[in-house]
């Protein structure tokens, strides 16, 4: 994929003006391939394991822990991140199908050349919108990517030119900009939060965080450079146009980079400990209307990272005190270890926040009478 980025900016600055299209799009095809192999592959070795576990299974001394507890969740967990990768990597492989139809042919809009991203971003906004499986901060950028592509089909195909100044190619990439300035700062966030303690990231994912932040500086750069710099040059941009060949590539190394370290992480702590979920019991905490089950650490999915654990701030796990270091710590979820006096319950106003037990007859809940205690 680098291979591909790097000589379709090669024909786009004039380096290589004369370049053929099907050489550009080469490399990446054969990716997709090599990707669409490693599909079968692992499909193969998914149906030898169900075989050996189902034969397993059938043997009263069986001793292994993921042939029995864990079977399910590692099945639903390959089966997931098989369908999620290949339905991606079939609908990238289908766009630069289609662009490259479009650049040899001319015939085709760039509005049907787009058409698999549609199907991709459409899919990421509904599933934020009406499954609520996403953060809110995922949906603006499907949203921010969404508004870019409608902008660039009404620049290309329905004559908005410069000249009207009604859609300017400036507008086309404001939204990919405001993108990326939403993922740098989230990786931000989610590197400055293993600092200070409240995610804690594996030696992987800290890498590939750092990795991922620097690729979306130099793209946020990058996408600078194209759209102000060079056009304002011309041909006289010379030296730049060895910098934008030179800088595209570098941003899908750093990402691939990253998303291999956390593969193999992924992988590795699969092995360890097989696909069930953690399970991190809530902490009952007292507040002055009486006690409370509260959340005090767990594990999160977070996109190119995979599961992350969390913990929220406190006096004795952060590093540096909350209160004396930077504005930034009041971003993330603190946690007083102190625990509330008794003598600062207000006991005539207690109502119970947790019943402890709840009649099965009449539905009334019935307070413990040493809930105090």
């Amino acid at each position: 994929f680098a291979t591909t980025v790097g000589l379709g900016m090669a024909r786009w600055t004039g380096m290589l003006p004369n370049l053929p299209y099907w050489i550009v799009l080469l490399p990446s095809w054969l990716s997709h391939f090599g990707l669409l192999g490693c599909h079968v592959a692992s499909a193969r070795a998914l149906s030898i394991f169900i075989a050996e576990a189902n034969q397993k299974r059938q043997r009263q001394d069986s001793t292994d822990h993921l042939d029995r507890t864990e079977y399910l969740p590692l099945l639903q967990r390959a089966l997931k991140f098989g369908l999620k990768t290949g339905l991606i990597s079939f609908c990238i492989f289908l766009f630069e199908v289609l662009v490259y139809l479009r650049l040899v042919k001319g015939t085709m809009s760039l509005g049907v050349a787009l058409t698999p991203i549609w199907i991709i971003v459409a899919a990421g906004f509904l599933d934020g919108i009406i499954c609520k499986t996403q953060h809110f901060v995922r949906v603006v950028c499907w949203a921010l990517l969404f508004a870019s592509m409608v902008l660039a089909v009404l620049k290309a195909d329905h004559g908005f030119d410069d000249d009207d100044d009604v859609v300017s190619w400036r507008m086309v990439i404001s939204p990919i900009v405001a993108m990326l300035s939403i993922s740098s700062a989230a990786l931000i966030y989610i590197v400055y939060g293993h600092q200070v303690g409240y995610y804690r990231l594996s030696e992987a994912q800290l890498t590939a965080g750092i990795l991922y932040s620097v690729a979306t500086l130099i793209c946020i750069l990058l996408v600078a450079t194209m759209s102000e710099v060079i056009p304002n040059d011309g041909e006289d941009a010379g030296d730049m146009h060895i910098f934008v060949v030179a800088l595209a590539p570098l941003i899908m190394v750093l990402v691939g980079m990253g998303a291999w370290a956390v593969s193999r992480d992924e992988f590795e702590r699969l092995l360890q400990f097989g696909g069930q979920a953690a399970i991190h019991p809530m902490r009952l905490r007292l507040e002055r209307l009486g006690w409370n089950a509260v959340e005090t650490k767990g594990v999160t999915n977070i996109p190119m990272f995979g599961e992350v654990r969390y913990a929220p701030l406190n006096k004795v796990t952060t590093s540096v005190p909350v209160a004396e270091s930077c504005t930034f710590c009041v971003c993330y979820p603190y946690e007083d270890e102190d625990e509330l006096p008794l003598h600062s319950v207000d006991h005539s106003r207690y109502i119970p926040s947790v019943p402890s037990q709840i009649s099965a007859r009449t539905g009334d809940t019935a307070t413990h009478p040493h809930a105090m205690t």
